[in-house]
């Protein structure tokens, strides 16, 4: 596909803006004291050269009570002249318009880690923090409203090309425009005409203070998905007056952190909400963003030409792959790194209060220190497993000039990631393997499938290093009946070497891979979206019959876990997802069980109740992995220097996988 849409220039107010590539606002927490550190600096340096039409960096606070230390801040002067020097390097060095969000966080921002009191529309605590704010008064409002534009005279004083005000998500202004999280009686609360003022107070005031002439936008949520929140409706109804008040662009994105309609995760099908930018661009006169989803170039593209957007923002996939739009300016975007949507090292990370990081893009965080460099001498180097952490060594070792042949011993690349990508909405893991295949493809790595790497060979061949990336092998149940032939591993149910499975299904273990296979059974046989598209186009039965057929899974399945809750080793910002879509599919779930024994189609299991008997067709094992590393003990060579990597070194995650293949790749 041509990239005509995506790669043609676009004006909001008077600022040409060379493509229709955005990156929007992401918190990254690399700071502890309000400041715009240096890892910040490189972050976005990388990402400005790496082709974006235009880069919004932030968000950045307007003031302390509003924030938290870990997001820089731009409340005061003192700030102005480092980031002045910064944004002029950024003109010189690239052609990215450069942009700065201003967010106050109100009710989501937490005096446990500020140290100041919170303040939102109504004393309503936040289901994130769970600290009760406090009721902002009329001089509260006067001084936001004037921190606002206090620090968008400084923006614009700083060199910021563009200024956009976050009033989505449940941010403080999107929190007077909910009936949920205000309920004041006064001139902002009440009918929406009145919760609405606050914000367009603010856009008028910050318009009179930039002037006519510079580029302001707002980013909205379409939708809050919030039951007895604001629609699509209410949303329309605001971006219709935020034009009149003196925006120029609008970034529509969906709905706040606490709702429990999936936005962001693998599962979400590019391009879900476009509905709520097409609908709201039909409303308003200024250019509109799209989010969530549209990593993918021709779905983006797809996007623009549709008119639903006019411009595409891609976040996680620049964070991911700071080159992306060069890559498809230059029709090299097969190479790209693509966003599995794993939200392990963003969502998860601010969660949790740390620094962003990317399971697909080992050197966020590091631009400054992770430069690819060629090594001192070129080493000949055998790689024995292809799955990510061995073939990303093998990219980064290539690159430095060592001359490296990759071994894999089954037919194809990947190793457990094939196995991923077969869980039901985790298909996009599979890009990670496509994407390192291509790039390998394209680098001077030998590549041999079906071979198992053997110590005679190392002895005879004699490479100067041997890394042992051959994974991790599913551990197996120590019980009575464990021999039973109704027992399978989750991983051959997976990769659907096993595939009769019966009506009663009973598996063992309630981590990620156990619930998940679970997930997995349960849609066997369930209608394809195609279908249910199908049938509800030609209104072929009730609405809510058809949409039943998605959750009748034919099968009894229980999940037993030993520990007291499932899914335990599931980032946050995905776990409550996959809990929501087994709850939906039926699926039971028995915590704090220990499993006893096997026999006769039963699994005796003991809980604080008693012992119980679940009857099963097929028991699923999943208790773990075990690491396969004995080759590093069977080759006996004085000049030979060996490596243990990946899921070979110990049995992790996905992100650990490739950053240590990166990590060791550097060093060697």
């Amino acid at each position: 596909m041509k990239f005509n849409k995506l790669l043609s220039p676009a004006i909001i107010n008077q600022l040409l803006i060379k493509n229709r590539m955005v990156m929007p606002a992401v918190a990254l927490f690399y700071t502890k004291d309000y400041g715009f550190t240096d890892q910040y600096k490189a972050f976005y340096r990388e990402r400005a050269k790496g082709g974006v039409g235009l880069m919004i960096i932030g968000p950045m606070a307007i003031d302390k009570v509003g924030s938290t230390p870990f997001i820089p801040g731009i409340f005061t002067d003192v700030q102005i002249d480092s980031l002045k020097k910064y944004i002029a390097e950024l003109h010189q060095t690239s052609r990215a318009k450069i942009g700065v969000q201003l967010m106050h966080q109100g009710r989501y921002a937490s005096e446990a880690k500020s140290g100041l009191k919170p303040i939102a529309p109504s004393a309503i605590a936040s289901p994130l923090s769970r600290e009760v704010p406090r009721e902002m008064t009329g001089e509260d409002i006067e001084t936001v409203k004037k921190a606002y534009v206090e620090s968008a005279l400084r923006a614009k004083e700083v060199g910021f090309d563009y200024i956009e005000i976050l009033m989505a998500g449940g941010y403080l202004v999107g929190e007077f425009l909910s009936p949920l999280s205000n309920q004041r009686t006064d001139r902002y609360g009440g009918s929406l005409e009145n919760r609405m003022r606050f914000g367009l107070e603010i856009i008028e005031k910050v318009r009179s203070a930039v002037g006519r002439n510079f580029a302001l936008g707002i980013r909205v949520s379409g939708h809050d998905y919030m039951k007895g929140g604001n629609t699509l409706k209410e949303s329309s109804r605001f971006c219709i007056e935020a034009g009149n008040a003196g925006v120029d662009a609008i970034n529509v994105t969906g709905g706040w952190h606490e709702t429990t309609v999936p936005q962001v995760t693998s599962e979400v099908p590019s391009g879900a909400f476009l509905y709520l930018s097409r609908a709201i661009k039909s409303v308003v006169r200024v250019p509109v963003f799209a989010s969530n989803r549209l990593g993918d170039p021709v779905s983006a593209e797809k996007a623009l030409r549709s008119g639903a957007a006019d411009f595409i923002c891609w976040a996680r996939p620049l964070i991911a792959d700071p080159q992306l739009p060069e890559k498809v300016r230059t029709g090299k975007y097969h190479a790209s790194v693509p966003c599995i949507g794993c939200n392990q090292g963003c969502l998860d990370a601010i969660f949790a209060g740390a620094p962003v990081y990317c399971t697909v893009n080992p050197r966020v965080g590091r631009e400054a220190i992770t430069g690819i460099t060629e090594a001192s001498r070129s080493k000949k180097i055998y790689i024995a497993g292809g799955g990510p952490a061995g073939m990303q060594f093998a990219l980064i070792a290539n690159q430095r000039g060592h001359d490296v042949t990759l071994f894999e011993k089954d037919r194809k690349l990947g190793g457990q990631v094939n196995l991923i990508g077969a869980i039901p909405g985790k298909k996009p893991y599979l890009g990670i393997v496509s994407s390192l295949s291509t790039r390998l493809g394209h680098s001077d790595v030998k590549i041999k499938l079906n071979t198992i790497v053997t110590p005679e060979r190392i002895l005879r061949e004699q490479p100067d290093v041997l890394v042992v990336a051959t994974g991790a092998l599913p551990a197996s149940l120590n019980i009575k009946g464990a021999n039973e032939k109704m027992i399978v591993d989750a991983w051959d149910v997976l990769d659907e070497t096993v595939w009769d499975i019966g009506k009663r299904v009973v598996i063992i273990g309630g981590g990620a891979t156990g619930c998940e296979t679970a997930l997995m059974v349960s849609k066997m046989g369930t209608p394809s979206a195609e279908t249910i598209s199908f049938l509800m186009t030609h209104s072929v039965d009730d609405i809510y019959d058809i949409k039943g057929l998605l959750c009748q899974t034919g099968r009894k399945i229980t999940v037993v876990e030993i520990s007291d809750r499932v899914a335990g080793n599931v980032g946050p910002s995905t776990r409550w997802a996959l809990l929501k879509n087994m709850r939906l599919m039926g699926i039971k779930v028995i915590t704090e069980a220990k499993v006893l024994k096997i026999e006769k189609e039963n699994v005796y299991i003991e809980t604080q109740t008693g012992i119980k008997q679940l009857p099963a067709d097929t028991i699923i094992q999943s208790v773990g992995a075990i690491s396969v590393n004995s080759l590093a003990q069977e080759v006996f060579c004085d000049r030979l220097e060996i490596l243990t990597i990946g899921d070979a070194r110990e049995a992790r995650r996905l992100s650990d996988a490739i950053r240590e293949g990166f990590d060791m790749a550097m060093e060697v």
